[in-house]
């Protein structure tokens, strides 16, 4: 079989978990808005979903709906520098995988169409032009944006669709979080499960990985040798 496209998850794939690399900055924005750090996670995770489904456009939006169901009002110096603190700690955690650059661009050079398909919020489709990514992944998928996140079927149509490929086409390239692996074995496309390694801030296998009979790997560089041995066969 021959692919043409290879389409990758963002988090705990390219970059590592969020969280893992955010650490204790959440209270350090809830510092900078002057709320309490325990109601501010809550509100915060309460929304995590709709966020993640792009109900917030910006980043503002965010912070103000979070401050406004506590009751807090915030400055508009306080709104410039909490949103500055966000965006430069959301920076913090698309900083590469180490062997995941040159492997995109390796694929990129053997003829790959290469792409991205990302449940996150809308911070990662704002920082994207920013990354050492942009120039390697054809019309990156996020679900901020399309409004659909994975394990819904559209949102593969859609990455699919940009990417002028057939599912059948395409091997995707994921951690496993939200059945999508599954999801995107569902829809026609070729899922290869990415472990972690033992010095990854994330070390242990999520709920889907962990049941996974399918192709898996430990680094991205893998990736190299599957789409060239299916590429050759």
């Amino acid at each position: 079989m021959t692919y043409r496209a290879i389409i990758f998850d963002l988090f705990g794939t390219l970059v590592n978990d969020f969280m893992s690399v955010t650490g204790q900055t959440h209270e350090e924005l809830a510092d900078i808005l002057g709320v309490p750090y325990e109601p501010f996670m809550k509100q915060w995770r309460e929304i995590t979903a709709r966020r993640t489904m792009g109900e917030f456009q910006t980043v503002e939006a965010s912070i103000d709906h979070v401050c406004g169901a506590l009751g807090v009002p915030v400055t508009a110096k306080q709104m410039a520098k909490a949103v500055e603190f966000r965006l430069e700690y959301t920076r913090r955690a698309l900083v590469p995988k180490p062997d995941a650059v040159a492997t995109l661009a390796q694929l990129k050079q053997t003829g790959f169409t290469v792409g991205l398909l990302s449940n996150c919020s809308i911070e990662i489709p704002i920082l994207w032009p920013t990354t050492e990514f942009a120039d390697l992944i054809e019309s990156p998928i996020f679900s901020s944006r399309e409004r659909l996140k994975k394990p819904d079927p559209r949102i593969y149509r859609i990455a699919c669709d940009r990417l002028s490929v057939v599912p059948e086409d395409c091997l995707y390239i994921a951690d496993g979080e939200n059945h999508e692996l599954k999801a995107a074995a569902d829809y026609g496309m070729n899922p290869v499960l990415i472990r972690p390694t033992s010095h990854e801030p994330r070390g242990e296998l999520r709920q889907e990985a962990r049941e996974w009979q399918g192709k898996s790997i430990s680094t991205l560089s893998e990736v190299l040798k599957i789409a060239g041995n299916e590429r050759g066969s």
